[in-house]
């Protein structure tokens, strides 16, 4: 008898068990289906990273694109310093180009100058109207998008007569629209190209980190701006990360490239980023990290013109009195405005299948 019950209560135990272990392997499934989700994911943002990531190989491993130039820039800095935000520009519009090959590079100084392939070329980018770009090579079609003059006065017939060959121009701010309506040339309001760089460069938000990044903007130099930024009461400042994109010249354009998407990816994952660069907070809006635009330059103004609305933005107006313009949701975080997606998806209109045309 007593050996029956030791049988049913071995059954039993087995039973349960057996129970137990299916109930283990139905909560698991749903977990195992989440992991499997989000390898995929990560999966398909590495092969797509890698697609990007092709003009950072040895270009002697590929061939060069048949007809695709890329701005690069050099010839006309004097100092000893470049700015990683031009070639930030530059990767924007990289995405736009055949993948798998390399690009013929062409400073944006020597355009006149260009003697190479015939090649199409995304003129985005700031403009010191010179001699070796106040005209452009036969051998360069000219898509003149988001483009900002720095020196209007050096305009001459030349110039006009280049740009009316190719309206109408795409301006990345309202002062460059006014210098070009101006003078008889069509011209329209494009925004940056940087606002597109969630083709290449957007992450998921299970990727994003804690890190609040000051970016060539620091605590101590304005009192009235480092308390407006201590408000924000869901942030620690006490824990910052510091970038600057005043690099060292003295080194390829490739090892410029490739600092240049390290920056991005950094960006792409942080919690917050503070900064006083336009190719810092553009590029954020694009990558859905919420940014504050630091306004501490009045020489920036021009190039700003028709931009602050897109942006959260802390800084002293003409009265020497502090604006906070902080868009904020129900939890007390800072989120970006929405102004710059209608813009970004008429620029990723106007490019794509560009290499169909």
């Amino acid at each position: 008898m007593n050996k029956l019950k030791d049988i049913n209560s071995k059954k039993t135990t087995i039973k349960d068990s057996k129970i137990k272990d299916h109930i283990i392997i139905i909560l698991f499934i749903p977990l195992l289906i989440y992991s499997l989700w989000k390898l995929i994911i990560i999966i398909k943002k590495k092969i797509k990273h890698e697609k990007s990531l092709f003009f950072f190989q040895n270009k002697t491993e590929l061939d060069y694109c048949h007809n695709f130039g890329l701005l690069v820039y050099d010839y006309n800095n004097s100092s000893n310093f470049y700015n990683l935000g031009d070639n930030i520009q530059s990767l924007a519009a990289l995405q736009f180009l055949p993948k798998n090959c390399y690009p013929y590079l062409i400073d944006r100084e020597l355009l006149r100058y260009y003697n190479g392939p015939k090649v199409n070329l995304i003129m985005n980018g700031w403009y010191e109207i010179s001699e070796g770009n106040k005209i452009i090579s036969d051998k360069i079609k000219p898509i003149y998008l988001s483009i900002h003059i720095y020196n209007p006065k050096n305009i001459d017939s030349k110039t006009i007569e280049n740009f009316k060959k190719y309206e109408p121009i795409g301006c990345r701010d309202t002062s460059t629209l006014k210098i070009l309506k101006d003078r008889g040339v069509k011209a329209y309001f494009s925004s940056c190209l940087t606002l597109t760089l969630d083709i290449d460069y957007a992450v998921n938000n299970f990727e994003r980190t804690n890190e609040i990044i000051f970016v060539d903007f620091s605590f101590g130099k304005y009192p009235k701006i480092d308390k407006a930024i201590h408000s924000f009461n869901n942030y620690n400042f006490n824990k910052i990360i510091h970038l600057t994109h005043k690099q060292n010249k003295n080194v390829s354009h490739i090892e410029r490239f490739k600092l240049a998407k390290k920056y991005l990816d950094k960006y792409a994952r942080a919690k917050l980023v503070i900064t006083n660069r336009l190719h810092v907070a553009f590029p954020c809006l694009a990558l859905k990290t919420p940014v504050i635009l630091v306004k501490t330059y009045i020489f920036d103004e021009s190039r700003f013109s028709g931009l602050f609305g897109f942006l959260n933005t802390i800084g002293m107006n003409e009265k020497g009195e502090l604006e906070v313009k902080v868009k904020l949701d129900e939890n007390n975080n800072i989120v970006n405005p929405d102004k710059y997606i209608k813009y970004a998806n008429e620029l990723k209109k106007t490019l794509r299948n560009i290499d169909e045309k």
